[in-house]
């Protein structure tokens, strides 16, 4: 299992199929599948990737990732049934994992959807297999969670596409002024603006 690997850039594609071929110190220099979205350093410069190996019958590939949560977050999308690791890649390539994380949570299988060789099918199975299993950002602030309960009651009375947006912004600026006012409260202030 190769996890991390540092070297020196000798090539990089930056494109539908976007890889960096990394040169150890070791003599061996690996070719690395990116998402499209990466600045990578020029040649020479030394350059490290959290990575996740993958094994087929007929290929063995390396995905690399910045940082250790993006890798992880690729292994939970390419464990959906149908995701494999280039469709994971360009999920990762189009969406940053917030917005990702944020489509999930509000099953937005339709914009999810738009990915290339993803389709309305894998959209849907990505967000019911991983809404139950991933940990959406344990660190959610308190805010958060308001304007994410604020949002749901809006979608329930109806609240949709750009009425929505506003709305949520006036939650947002209210909020921000008062951070202890109820749920309740804020659910009025909004509606009666």
């Amino acid at each position: 299992m190769i996890s991390y690997i540092t070297g020196a850039v000798q090539k990089t594609n930056i494109s539908k199929d976007s890889y960096v071929d990394i040169l150890t110190d070791s003599g061996i220099a690996y070719r690395i599948h990116v998402p499209g979205t990466y600045h990578i350093p020029p040649k020479g410069e030394t350059y490290s990737l959290y990575t996740h190996f993958h094994v087929r019958e007929d290929n063995q590939s390396l995905y690399g990732f910045q940082t250790e949560q993006e890798r992880d977050f690729f292994e939970q999308l390419i464990s959906v049934s149908g995701i494999g690791p280039k469709i994971g890649l360009a999920i990762m390539t189009i969406f940053s994992r917030k917005e990702l994380e944020d489509k999930i949570l509000e099953g937005d299988s339709k914009s999810l959807s738009k990915v290339p060789g993803l389709g309305m099918k894998g959209a849907q199975k990505i967000i019911l297999e991983l809404r139950g299993k991933i940990d959406f950002d344990q660190k959610e602030s308190l805010e958060d969670s308001v304007i994410r309960e604020l949002k749901e009651v809006l979608k329930t009375l109806g609240f949709s596409g750009s009425q929505l947006k506003e709305s949520v912004e006036v939650g947002e600026k209210i909020l921000k002024k008062n951070k202890d006012i109820s749920i309740e409260e804020l659910i009025k202030k909004v509606l009666s603006k």
